[in-house]
């Protein structure tokens, strides 16, 4: 009993050390790129980021790029953030781009996932920069 608590401690501190010098196992990712803007034409960039490991699947309204779990030497991550900062720059304005990283266990080890998503949101950019209404003077009667 005492050696398999041992050994759980063990790898969550060497997990938490992973995390932290950022030295991942693994690396993925998952974009979504909408096809009414020009940011299709980046899916096949991938392809070099992690060596021809993913899968292209088209959607409706977008075309998904999700790699596999590749180990973190054959992703290059250089190229990756590269390819995040292309989309940002190319991303139409009525979209903000929705980017989060977050580390999970994968095969014995940890994987850094990235997904990068741009999003319409529900209020226009140009609705953000106008004076807020207040409730007392939507409803007309006082709180």
């Amino acid at each position: 009993m005492w050696h398999a608590m041992g050994t759980r401690i063990f790898n969550s501190l060497i997990r938490y050390w992973k995390r932290t010098t950022n030295r991942p196992d693994y690396r993925q990712a998952y974009v979504k790129l909408p096809l009414d803007t020009g940011l299709p034409r980046l899916a096949h960039e991938f392809e070099k980021i992690c060596e021809g490991q993913l899968d292209r699947v088209p959607q409706r309204d977008s075309v998904v790029v999700e790699t596999d779990f590749v180990s973190d030497a054959r992703f290059d991550s250089d190229a990756f953030a590269e390819l995040v900062d292309e989309i940002r720059d190319s991303c139409p304005e009525v979209y903000v781009l929705y980017a989060s990283t977050k580390w999970r266990r994968h095969g014995g080890g940890v994987a850094k996932t990235h997904t990068v998503v741009p999003v319409k949101p529900l209020f226009l950019v140009a609705e953000r920069g106008a004076e807020s209404v207040s409730r007392e003077q939507v409803s007309g009667r006082p709180r």
